[in-house]
């Protein structure tokens, strides 16, 4: 059946064609004017903003009357181009809205002036809209597309960079680089911190960088299949390792090593190894563990086997209590170490009365052999106490 509204509304999309060479010229400036990103020919050059501008000219008026166009890979590969060449995407929109709001100006003359049925005028104008609408989602999808693209391959280069420096592999040329593309000073003092995963793949500390942007610490991350591993440099005005590790000990999920500052990128690889051993010696009443604030804890956690065989020889005789009265006699060391070796105030934390402390530390002392009034002996009771309590004996 004839379509006569159709065949008017087909005529006017060509004879906006015929104009396309000249629509397109007046786009052209139109934008320019209006966005001042696409001023400058280093961004985007006049003949390409006009190719861009005939493309989108036809994709408008070619298919109207007909059946409208539902994809758009010119306008796609549009988009992908602006992402490549830094244009924001704020901008590439503006300059969409731009060029849909003359187009319409111009098919509204033509439709006042050309003689154009009312019921023709509207029905263009509805297509012309559909198919602004989709080239302008194809131009976002693409851009979008090419913006993951770029993240995807700055993330794999920055992993892989931060890789070979936490494994020793670059010079000090390539510490410079790798400072730059990490978004890393190229001076210290850094930390590097290793924080336990909860399982394979998954985070130890999420969004870490949002929890130290405040303290002024800028770093960069690693995931790998056992701990997760950064590189973070602290400020060099104010280096306090109590405010990282209070930031950590909120954001961690498990157990955190710090390591001793540092000043030269090119011994990470080090500083990585005593994070390590700093993650070792966290445990559930301390997660996070900064290597040189807490020797006790290092030398507990420096050799697991030997430091187990350690205090099996001095807690061993604790073995033949129960369980509980194990756990009960080690509790109340802690307590009475923490305490600073006041019964009275061991007592108040552990909600006990003093003589009680008194009367579980010489039992210790009586199992044990050792006596808490000779250092050498303190000194072994404790390192002991350290170790269990950091690295329990494997299960069977």
């Amino acid at each position: 059946m004839p379509d006569p509204v159709g065949a008017q509304v087909a005529l006017l999309g060509a004879r906006m064609l015929e104009r396309a060479g000249e629509l397109a010229d007046e786009m052209v400036e139109q934008i320019r004017a209006a966005v001042p990103v696409y001023r400058s020919d280093a961004v985007i050059t006049v003949a390409e903003l006009r190719r861009t501008c005939l493309e989108n000219i036809d994709f408008v008026f070619g298919p109207m009357g007909h059946v409208p166009a539902r994809t758009s890979p010119e306008s796609r590969d549009n988009g992908r181009r602006r992402a490549k060449a830094g244009v924001p995407l704020t901008s590439v929109m503006e300059a969409y809205r731009v060029s849909a709001r003359f187009l319409w100006e111009r098919l509204a003359e033509h439709t006042a002036t050309g003689g154009i049925a009312p019921e023709a005028a509207l029905r263009a104008a509805s297509e012309m809209w559909l198919v602004l609408d989709t080239f302008t989602q194809e131009m976002a999808d693409g851009y979008r597309e090419e913006i993951t693209s770029q993240t995807l391959t700055r993330e794999a280069e920055r992993s892989a960079v931060l890789e070979a420096l936490l494994e020793g592999r670059l010079d000090e040329t390539g510490v410079y680089e790798a400072a730059d593309l990490l978004r890393l000073p190229a001076q210290g003092p850094y930390v590097v911190i290793a924080a336990q995963v909860p399982e394979v793949a998954r985070h130890a500390l999420p969004r870490v960088q949002d929890a130290l942007r405040p303290l002024g610490v800028a770093s960069a991350w690693r995931l790998l299949h056992d701990a997760e591993v950064g590189i973070a440099r602290l400020p060099a005005a104010r280096p306090r390792i109590e405010d990282l590790a209070d930031a950590l000990e909120n954001a961690a999920k498990g157990g955190v090593g710090i390591s001793p500052p540092y000043d030269d990128l090119r011994k990470s690889a080090d500083a990585l190894k005593l994070a390590r051993i700093a993650l070792r010696g966290a445990y559930d009443g301390q997660r996070v563990t900064v290597f040189d604030r807490d020797p006790l804890a290092i030398a507990a956690a420096g050799a697991p086997q030997i430091m187990r065989a350690v205090a099996r020889t001095i807690l061993g005789p604790l073995d033949q209590a129960a369980e509980h009265d194990r756990a009960t006699l080690l509790d109340t060391f802690g307590a009475w170490l923490d305490a600073d070796g006041s019964a009275d105030r061991a007592a108040t934390a552990l909600f006990c009365h003093p003589n009680t402390v008194r009367h579980r530390l010489r039992r210790l002392q009586d199992r044990t052999g050792r006596t808490l009034s000779r250092p050498r002996e303190l000194a072994e009771l404790t390192l002991a106490f350290e170790i269990d309590r950091r690295i329990p004996d494997p299960a069977p």
